[in-house]
């Protein structure tokens, strides 16, 4: 399971916090190759994440993707007794000023059942400036993992609408 959760409404050029709750193996069989996932809006730039704590004893890894391009690591052998602040910026990540990060992968190898997250991870990110009123961001998240072969997975999205101050001129009059 996860919830992806933000903000309703974003002003252009803000910041944007997305949160994320109940990532679980709520099975009750160990999964295989556990994952979750959030796939950023293209709207919206990466700059820090928080990676939350999980209630059972390993190790796990951060991957990110740049313009859908290969997965990338980020960080690596991190505990997930341990709640980490990363940078995630593109110029942390030495990005060229047409790259942008496209999705970010926890990925924990083999969990059991009731594995699941304690402390809250928080992706922040900037909202690009210039959008127009009620633009649309869709951003959605998974997690999943495979039991006998097959995968099984949950999705949750979430959806932001950017909001933008209308000017208009008002006519003059004889006062």
């Amino acid at each position: 399971s996860i919830t992806k959760t933000g903000p309703k409404e974003v002003v252009s050029g803000q910041p944007v916090n997305y949160t994320f709750s109940g990532i679980a193996n709520t099975s009750n069989v160990r999964l295989d190759s556990f994952y979750w996932r959030d796939t950023l809006p293209a709207q919206v730039r990466l700059n820090t994440v928080v990676t939350g704590t999980y209630n059972f004893p390993g190790t796990y890894k951060i991957t990110y993707r740049v313009n859908g391009g290969e997965y990338r690591t980020l960080a690596d052998n991190l505990s997930t007794a341990q709640n980490y602040t990363l940078a995630a910026s593109p110029m942390a990540l030495g990005l060229a000023a047409n790259e942008r990060v496209t999705e970010i992968m926890f990925v924990f190898g083999t969990v059991p059942a009731g594995f699941a997250q304690v402390e809250t991870p928080v992706l922040y990110g900037t909202v690009c400036g210039g959008l127009s009123n009620g633009t649309n961001l869709v951003n959605s998240a998974d997690v999943g993992g495979l039991y006998s072969g097959q995968w099984v997975q949950a999705v949750s999205r979430w959806l932001t609408t950017v909001y933008a101050k209308m000017t208009m001129t008002l006519p003059k009059t004889g006062y």
